[in-house]
């Protein structure tokens, strides 16, 4: 049987980065991989601008997804400053953007987010993945620098509360999403309140008892942290496969 490291996410705000060209900044539903691998990154203490230690997580880990049934949206504004727009004239960076305080200009921006949505990640390695699950897991337990889901300002409202879980995939998410919703369960106020998990799930790379419905792509593979450069992925989005076999948690 494959093992595989389980983690919840929750908080009372969430965004998870899309393209973002023009004035509104929106949100996927499901976190990225890019944000998943940098909230492993941050447990782990592994710095931005470590970009050997940062290529070699990103190779050797993959994530399968389930989310909460209909996540309530939110769209707020921000002022940002920008330029009057001249023509032939381009900018390449934010600093020349703001080089002349004389031709700036208030621009509104729309921002999307998640709020009190709910994800159970699980995550898979190679056989030479740097990091063992059991390594990770004590991370996420103690993680070195702040987790944050997607923005700075999006705390956590619940622990991680990672797990070791073996069996094949099909198994390992819906027993760990039937524990953390038992759980959840048990939580008095507003948590009550949360939507169940999706009947649906998300994954890269395959796994045993999946059954792929759809396959999607989104521009979340991390190529160069600092230069904020990402390529397409390819995932697939289905339904579990009927349970066989038990499995066994750590």
């Amino acid at each position: 049987m494959s093992q595989y490291l389980v983690f919840q996410l929750h908080g009372p705000m969430a965004s998870w980065g899309e393209n973002a060209p023009g004035e509104v900044r929106h949100s996927s539903p499901l976190p990225s991989r890019s944000a998943l691998l940098g909230l492993l990154a941050a447990a782990l203490g592994i710095r931005r601008d470590d970009k050997e230690k940062l290529a070699v997580l990103h190779r050797h880990y993959q994530f399968l997804l389930c989310s909460s049934a209909r996540p309530r949206w939110a769209r707020d504004y921000h002022t940002v400053q920008m330029p009057k727009e001249v023509r032939k004239k381009r900018y390449f960076c934010r600093r020349e953007e703001l080089r002349d305080p004389a031709i700036l200009e208030a621009l509104i921006t729309k921002r999307d987010y998640y709020t009190d949505a709910w994800w159970v990640v699980a995550v898979a390695m190679t056989e030479s993945a740097p990091y063992r699950l059991d390594e990770l897991l004590d991370a996420l337990r103690h993680p070195v620098f702040p987790l944050y889901l997607g923005r700075k300002s999006h705390p956590l409202a619940l622990p991680l509360d990672p797990q070791i879980v073996e069996g094949n995939a099909a198994q390992v998410l819906s027993r760990s999403t039937n524990h953390y919703q038992s759980k959840m369960s048990q939580l008095a106020g507003a948590l009550r309140s949360l939507n169940a998990m999706s009947s649906e799930y998300w994954w890269e790379g395959e796994h045993e008892g999946l059954h792929k419905q759809r396959t999607l792509s989104r521009r979340d593979q991390p190529v160069d942290r600092e230069h904020w450069l990402f390529t397409e992925r390819i995932y697939f989005k289905g339904i579990a496969l009927k349970e066989e076999t038990c499995i066994s948690q750590k």
